[in-house]
């Protein structure tokens, strides 16, 4: 009785060791599409009606394996012109916006190197508190029409009349002063040193050809141009809106 006993016991033994030495076993894959075309990957069988792909030949054999998460980017660094320092916020854009343009170029992104360029085109025209100097030219205005108010107020008929007019054009003038010198000037200055870090941050190992740096020159100076006070305030506006399209599709094909 005890030999049997014992025979039993080793027999056990023997089956667990081999149940341990063979390992959990391995799920079955399947890859598959629906009937909209959408893919799945799955370790249940796929639904009646569904299209049985086959998997690829690195899946076949390392399926089991859990995928490695991929090395995240570090930061890009930016090349900076001669005598144009940043400061930390807007360094940071600028790693970011490089970064975003390098990637966009690897995928052959189009609408990403667009929406990058209208991003320097943003931040040129409103970022880092220039969306509160349009207030200055308005204020002005409004500043001359009250005080050619309060001075007019103990006129009469005509002469009360002449008197806010002549105040009225005062602030007009004061307003388009204003707008040109605090509001254009500032937004062009900001626009040429954003284009500046451009062309030399343009991802993808790119650089700007001559041709358009010619043309950035001409556009740069139109833009100058718009910012006296003796020009309309609409010429800015014109150059600028020409600036941003020409500024997408330079961005796109340096």
């Amino acid at each position: 009785m005890i030999p049997f006993r014992r025979y039993l016991i080793l027999g056990l033994l023997a089956f667990a060791a081999a149940l341990r030495a063979q390992g959990p076993a391995q799920p079955q894959i399947y890859r598959w599409k629906d009937s909209k075309g959408r893919l799945y990957i799955t370790t249940t069988p796929p639904p009646s009606g569904a299209t049985v792909l086959g998997l690829p030949p690195e899946q076949n054999t390392k399926a089991h394996e859990a995928p490695k998460p991929a090395p995240k980017p570090g930061p890009v660094q930016v090349t900076t012109p001669p005598n144009q320092p940043l400061t930390e916020s807007q360094r940071g854009f600028w790693e970011l916006l490089a970064q975003n343009l390098g990637t966009a170029r690897e995928k052959g992104d189009r609408l990403a190197l667009e929406a990058a360029a209208d991003s320097i085109f943003q931040d040129s025209f409103w970022g880092n508190g220039l969306w509160v100097l349009p207030a200055f030219p308005f204020a002005s205005l409004l500043l001359l029409l009250l005080l050619g108010w309060f001075l007019a107020s103990g006129r009469k008929g005509a002469s009360k009349l002449r008197f806010m007019a002549a105040f009225t054009v005062l602030g007009l003038v004061a307003a388009q002063v204003t707008l040109a010198r605090f509001v254009y000037r500032a937004q062009a200055q900001r626009l040429t040193g954003n284009l500046m870090l451009l062309q030399l941050n343009l991802g993808g190992g790119k650089s700007l050809s001559p041709d358009h740096r010619l043309e950035m020159d001409g556009r740069l100076r139109a833009l100058e141009e718009g910012t006296s006070p003796l020009s309309p305030p609409w010429k800015f506006v014109r150059e600028a809106s020409g600036m941003k399209e020409w500024l997408r599709q330079m961005v796109v094909d340096p």
